[in-house]
């Protein structure tokens, strides 16, 4: 049994996105941050740090998005993945790129003009989203260089790279981010957002 525990996240739509797209079966528990859910002895045993997404496979836990995605996908015959030591790196690259440099800075917009501003009633710290606009300036027009190349993020097959990748994007939506200069990642974003596995791992999560 399979069972995935999140909030209303990305790095949570990550894993969602990936299992739906694998056709795998399981059960999403959505934990309440406000009720401190994530902080309970029962979660801090998943997810040392108190914070989501983790999954419980047999009886055994694991944490942090990307990793969990992988996991996912070698659980299922490395669909998404690869069984090839230079494939895999490549897609692994392609995940570390997002999560460490562009995925970042993304995050960086979505908690200062969206959680902060919603949730904790505090203007966006202007210092801190410019430093986010400086660094994504650099790393965006290399996945636009990428799209315009490759149907997805690691060539013709859409593989956790995108799967890993796209929540942060999508979140991103709904802040000031700007890409009408990166039509071929636009183009990406339009296309994996009509995918059913990604409207159905968003139709679990509350807005």
């Amino acid at each position: 049994m399979l069972k995935i525990y999140g909030a209303s996240t990305f790095n949570a739509t990550k894993v969602l996105f990936t299992a739906e797209e694998l056709g795998l079966s399981f059960d999403y528990i959505h934990l309440d941050f406000a009720a401190g859910d994530h902080k309970s002895a029962e979660h801090l045993a998943r997810h040392p740090l108190g914070k989501v997404p983790a999954i419980e496979h047999d009886g055994r836990y694991l944490f942090e998005s990307a990793s969990l995605c992988r996991y996912l996908a070698n659980i299922s015959s490395k669909k998404l993945y690869s069984a090839d030591p230079y494939e895999a790196a490549q897609i692994d690259q392609m995940i570390d790129l997002t999560c460490h440099h562009a995925g970042r800075w993304l995050a960086v917009y979505f908690y200062q003009e969206v959680v902060m501003m919603k949730y904790y009633k505090k203007e966006a710290d202007e210092k801190a989203i410019a430093e986010a606009k400086g660094f994504l300036d650099q790393q965006l027009p290399f996945l636009e260089k990428t799209l315009t190349a490759n149907e997805y993020l690691c060539g013709k097959q859409l593989t956790i790279a995108d799967t890993v990748a796209f929540p942060y994007f999508q979140a991103c939506q709904s802040t000031s981010v700007a890409l009408d200069s990166y039509p071929a990642i636009q183009g990406w974003i339009a296309k994996l957002s009509q995918r059913p596995s990604f409207k159905k791992a968003l139709a679990l999560m509350p807005q």
